[in-house]
């Protein structure tokens, strides 16, 4: 007798294919790949969106790129909600949120991702 046995695709995971980004994973640590932004899912319970810091040496495009990236940390962050968390880490700062269960992470991203979307055909 032959048992089959599926794993189910993450809803993350299918949200994030479904809207032409990724999810890359490496060992404890999970990258969220969009277009112009990436952010990190650390230990299944805590998302890190990391903002550059400028350090006086950058380019124009380097100050747009990075300017881009805090956009985009702003409005994830914002569709997460409180509690957030801060950490300094060389030039970069990271908005930590953590999450009880990878559920509420999961759905907490998708609603914040929807969020970014819904504004995009507002504006």
């Amino acid at each position: 007798m032959w048992i089959i046995i599926r794993v189910r695709m993450s809803e993350l995971k299918e949200y994030l294919k479904k809207k032409g980004f990724s999810l890359l994973e490496e060992g404890e640590v999970e990258r969220v790949i969009m277009d112009d932004y990436n952010f990190l899912i650390v230990n299944k319970l805590a998302i890190l969106l990391p903002i550059p810091l400028p350090t006086g040496k950058e380019t124009l495009d380097d100050l747009i790129s990075m300017g881009i990236k805090y956009a985009r940390a702003a409005r994830i962050s914002q569709g997460l909600g409180s509690p957030l968390e801060y950490k300094l880490d060389g030039t970069t700062i990271y908005i930590i949120k953590r999450y009880q269960n990878r559920q509420d992470l999961e759905s907490g991203i998708i609603k914040a991702l929807e969020g970014i979307e819904s504004l995009r055909y507002f504006i």
